[in-house]
């Protein structure tokens, strides 16, 4: 299926850049183009201006996909000044392409820095886009938490939320909300106990995603490996008050996570008569 004319430009005014923090990230509102979910991302990291591209196109759970694209991100001034990086990449799941190390952060705020604001930009040509039968494996643990959170405004600084503990595969896990230092922090908990008797490990990739009531929604992925009871996931998912103005109707939200367990170790389910002997002799 070929797709020569299917071009289009997301763009994006940033206000406050001087308030961007060391490892904060900034995403930029979804926009379907073409059918397609798109969105840009930037993160103040190491010093540096990171940019990126994100396609936010779900995977099927009974085909793949691939779109084929030519891409170019711009930082603009708003005196007109510009920026520009060009690529080519081929998405093929929710993923995203770019630069870690567009441009110093200093740079750009000495050079590009208007008001304190910038203006980014993609200019996106898709070439192809194809589809192809994806063999399922029934062996994949994959499994969905999400919850409404009430009275967000509720959560005091330094406060965290939990959601209520729930079983997939055996294993009991649960959402977490925090808020530090003026930001919304996003985790998946594992609480499976230690045991003395073996170790466990649980490795997985995770879709992090906090959703408005109005169907908005942003989500960050992540790998981890679970050895003990902890959480994992961002600290600065995203600015509390940009939660509240872009996410929260009637103090409320939904945080949710898209979970892959991508191999387990010391976690076979005992039975119940397995377990009672255990619990008698130990």
């Amino acid at each position: 299926m070929t797709n020569s004319c299917k071009e289009f430009v997301i763009s994006e005014h940033i206000k406050n850049i001087s308030r961007f923090v060391a490892e904060e990230y900034y995403f930029t509102n979804t926009e379907e183009r073409f059918n397609i979910p798109w969105r840009m991302r930037i993160w103040k990291k190491n010093g540096y201006f990171e940019f990126y591209l994100r396609c936010e196109k779900e995977e099927c759970e009974n085909r793949k996909w691939s779109i084929e694209t030519e891409f170019t991100l711009k930082l603009i001034s708003c005196n007109g000044k510009r920026l520009t990086k060009t690529d080519n990449y081929t998405f093929e799941k929710p993923e995203e392409r770019g630069w870690s190390e567009f441009i110093r952060w200093k740079e750009l705020e000495c050079d590009y820095g208007v008001d304190d604001s910038i203006v980014v930009e993609a200019h996106v040509k898709i070439i192809k886009i194809t589809y192809s039968p994806c063999i399922e494996n029934e062996n994949q643990k994959i499994f969905l938490l999400h919850h409404t959170v009430k009275n967000v405004s509720s959560i005091k600084e330094g406060g965290n939320y939990f959601t209520n503990t729930e079983k997939r595969f055996n294993i009991p896990w649960r959402l977490q909300i925090q808020r530090f230092n003026e930001f919304f922090g996003l985790y998946l908990r594992c609480e499976k106990e230690l045991s003395n008797r073996r170790n466990w490990t649980i490795e997985v990739e995770y879709d992090l995603r906090l959703v408005s009531l109005n169907g908005q929604s942003l989500s960050i992925k992540g790998t981890s490996t679970f050895e003990k009871p902890i959480s994992y996931g961002y600290c600065k998912f995203i600015r509390w008050d940009d939660m509240e103005n872009k996410y929260m109707v009637n103090d409320s939200v939904i945080i949710g996570a898209l979970v892959k367990i991508t191999k387990m170790t010391g976690c076979e389910e005992q039975t119940s008569w397995s377990w009672m002997i255990n619990s008698m002799f130990a």
